[in-house]
């Protein structure tokens, strides 16, 4: 059984996973309906076969907001393994960045606030690890 502090520190990871899920999805959403700041050159896409950002668009929802939401899900069933699961969820963002910037490059400041987001995860996956671990 976890402690107070323990149940408070994963519904704050909880929450925090689900926001950035939910950003996800939102950013997904977006790049597959070309809203503005979102409208990317498809020039890009040429050497994937691609003509359109939709599918990148699905792939954001499906695989970041995927691992993301399924890491909030074991978070708020107070699972003592879901900082594990904060880990994996940082991988695949951390993974989803690297392979964003080697195809667009540095475009804009919201991959640093990813980048930032992905480091704070990490952080606060810790944290709960080391409270639930007592």
């Amino acid at each position: 059984m976890t402690t107070m502090r323990g149940r408070v520190a994963l519904r704050v990871l909880a929450c925090y996973e689900t926001v950035f899920a939910a950003g996800a999805l939102v950013g997904g959403v977006c790049l597959m309906a070309g809203a503005p700041g979102f409208r990317l050159p498809t020039a890009v896409l040429a050497p994937f076969g691609l003509s359109t950002w939709v599918l990148p668009g699905v792939a954001l929802i499906v695989v970041v907001g995927g691992a993301l939401g399924w890491a909030a899900g074991v978070a708020w069933r107070g699972d003592r393994q879901a900082p594990g699961f904060g880990y994996a969820a940082s991988v695949v963002v951390a993974g989803w960045l690297a392979i964003q910037v080697s195809v667009l490059g540095f475009r804009a400041p919201a991959q640093w606030v990813t980048l930032a987001l992905v480091g704070l995860l990490v952080l606060l996956s810790r944290y709960v690890q080391r409270v639930v671990a007592r």
